[in-house]
């Protein structure tokens, strides 16, 4: 059997099981209920700027809850979630869907659905500068040819902080096996210990990093920033498993939003200095 033919095998195989667990959702009940209630729940983040700031008080993924909702025709609830929750608020029918930064992969597709992507991202470290070698030449310095966050494998103590049950703690798991992570509740604590020089770099998505480190003389006078190079994370809506009816609709409703530019008006007039 070739690598695709095994590549192909294995992924039919993960689609049997995961439609197997979601069993008891038939196609069109998640979106029945949303149009007989008129009011669609829409799980968010906590704080994600320039995706979302203050747990729904404005944002790109706010505007596109809300626009949303006008295509369908019904009221929006936000309902804030931390990230760890994002899979489980779908399973147990507390959210509808989820719009928070919500990046696809292999072990969240066993048990969500995820709509076409409308954002993509890299993953990226915002590195506190004096963690960054420097090689002498005569009188003056230059850093060593670090640009991205996979030359960091390079420095064997380096120490990341993560926020707990986000794609970038696996991300660490797997490729930085070796080095020190510290698990962090939210991106605020992650912060703080980069400001506190607790740890040498916190890790997170290329969009919200760039965010802080453009809005911050301070940030930017004191650490890098280095993105994820050619990997992309596709950013997508979370979805009950099994209602085909609402992934239609979603993924619709994601093509002409993406057709008419709004993704970039949202973002470029939430990335702007507050």
């Amino acid at each position: 059997m070739t690598p695709k033919k095994i590549t192909a095998a294995l992924l039919i195989t993960l689609l049997a099981i995961a439609a197997s667990q979601a069993a008891d959702i038939r196609p069109g009940d998640v979106y029945r209920d949303i149009m007989q209630s008129k009011t669609l729940r829409v799980g968010i983040s906590m704080d994600y700027p320039p995706l979302n700031f203050n747990a729904g008080e404005k944002g790109a993924e706010i505007e596109m809850a809300r626009a949303l909702g006008e295509f369908m025709g019904v009221q929006v609830r936000m309902v804030p979630l931390p990230v760890e929750r994002y899979a489980a608020a779908l399973e147990q029918r507390e959210v509808d869907l989820v719009i928070a930064g919500f990046s696809r992969n292999l072990a969240r597709a066993r048990s969500v659905w995820f709509s076409e992507p409308y954002l993509s991202v890299t993953p990226a470290v915002l590195a506190d500068n004096r963690s960054i070698p420097r090689t002498s030449y005569g009188s003056e310095f230059e850093q060593v040819s670090i640009s991205t966050i996979w030359d960091l494998k390079r420095l064997t103590d380096f120490r990341f902080a993560v926020k707990k049950g986000s794609a970038y703690e696996e991300l660490l798991k797997t490729e930085f096996p070796s080095m020190t992570r510290v698990p962090v509740a939210s991106n605020d604590e992650g912060m703080d210990l980069l400001k506190n020089g607790a740890v040498n770099g916190f890790v997170h998505d290329s969009l919200f990093l760039e965010y802080l480190y453009s809005t911050s003389a301070k940030l930017r006078n004191s650490n890098i920033l280095l993105a994820g190079g050619s990997r992309l994370e596709k950013i997508c809506v979370g979805l009950p498993f099994g209602d085909t009816v609402l992934k239609q609709q979603v993924d619709t409703f994601i093509q002409e939003i993406l057709r008419l530019g709004l993704i970039e008006q949202w973002l470029a007039k939430y990335s702007a200095k507050r």
